[in-house]
């Protein structure tokens, strides 16, 4: 299983509002059957100000192909575009007992 998460720097104050935004996308990718997605923002105190999370587990790691990206992610997307500076999206496995059995650490 694994663990990914979107990060947005967001312009100066739209975080929240971009937080908006992801909330709906991913209510759209998951009424599609993705896992529930889980968003925060970073508004400082400490840390970056202006940033935005979106993070959900998955089975595997596929290609999310055009086909099948709802049309509302489509929209939103290109709200979201508006409102950030940058984006990226890291990978994790995630560490469970039995991997670690597998791999002889257990």
């Amino acid at each position: 299983m694994y663990l990914i998460r979107r990060t947005l720097k967001t312009k100066p104050n739209k975080a929240w509002d971009t937080a908006a935004l992801l909330t709906t996308i991913c209510e759209a990718y998951e009424k599609n059957g993705r896992n529930k997605a889980t968003i925060y923002i970073s508004q400082g105190l400490p840390g970056d100000p202006d940033v935005a999370y979106a993070e959900w587990t998955q089975d595997v790691i596929e290609p999310n192909w055009f086909s099948n990206v709802p049309e509302s992610v489509r929209t939103n997307a290109a709200k979201v575009r508006e409102i950030t500076e940058s984006n990226t999206v890291e990978f994790f496995e995630i560490v469970t007992i039995e991997k670690l059995t597998e791999r002889g650490l257990r």
